[in-house]
């Protein structure tokens, strides 16, 4: 029979960890349970160390390589909480099972049949983790942001810039702009009220202030 008389840890939660998605404070965790941060340190590590492919034979030391540049990589992504850490160990399994499949693929007895499958396996991988790598970019704030701008309204005596504006960049533009010229006879396009009226244009096309008549779209 079993020794009976040992004690099963216990778990003391406060008010704020009896929450539906709450468990329990990792420290009281750890303290309940008698572990070490030493023994949680070699959870987390073990976690990596279940992504690779270690084959049979390999030595300890190669183990301790593969292992070591596991980790490499998952410090080179730097995540900063939770979310970004748990998709950055599910990037180091991805580049993991790609390369392995790159490397199966240039065996030197590898069948047709066999090097075609792995080197599908291996762009279906690196697709995913070229997605992996957009989500941890914006959960860190480094999404590249695209702007298109469909058309543009001009009013009278107004001024357009066309081409790329970046941020901190529409103040300078302003002042380095020159001012509109003024009319200098009363038969100036900005005396004629249908030169003045609103103009439409599309956002790739020029815009000539000096015509005296209507402005017209040109067709693509």
């Amino acid at each position: 029979m079993g020794d009976t008389s040992k004690k099963q840890p216990e778990l003391k939660l406060s008010k704020a960890d009896d929450a539906p998605h709450r468990i329990a404070d990792p420290k009281m965790v750890n303290k309940g349970l008698g572990l070490s941060p030493e023994i949680r340190l070699g959870s987390r590590i073990a976690e990596l160390q279940r992504l690779l492919w270690l084959p049979e034979g390999m030595s300890e030391e190669d183990k301790h390589l593969r292992l070591a540049r596991a980790i490499e990589l998952y410090e080179g992504l730097e995540p900063r909480d939770t979310g970004e850490a748990m998709l950055a160990q599910q990037m180091v399994g991805t580049h993991e099972a790609a390369m392995e499949c790159l490397r199966r693929a240039m065996l030197p007895n590898q069948t047709f049949e066999g090097r075609n499958m792995a080197l599908k396996h291996a762009a279906q991988l690196m697709a995913l983790y070229e997605k992996q790598f957009r989500t941890l970019q914006k959960s860190k704030g480094k999404g590249q942001q695209k702007v298109t701008v469909e058309h543009v309204h001009v009013e009278a005596g107004g001024q357009a810039i066309v081409g790329n504006v970046e941020a901190g960049s529409s103040s300078v533009a302003s002042r380095n702009a020159s001012p509109a010229p003024e009319a200098s006879d009363p038969g100036s396009a900005s005396q004629d009220p249908i030169a003045a009226a609103e103009i439409e244009q599309a956002s790739d096309q020029t815009i000539d202030l000096s015509q005296k008549t209507r402005a017209k779209t040109r067709r693509r």
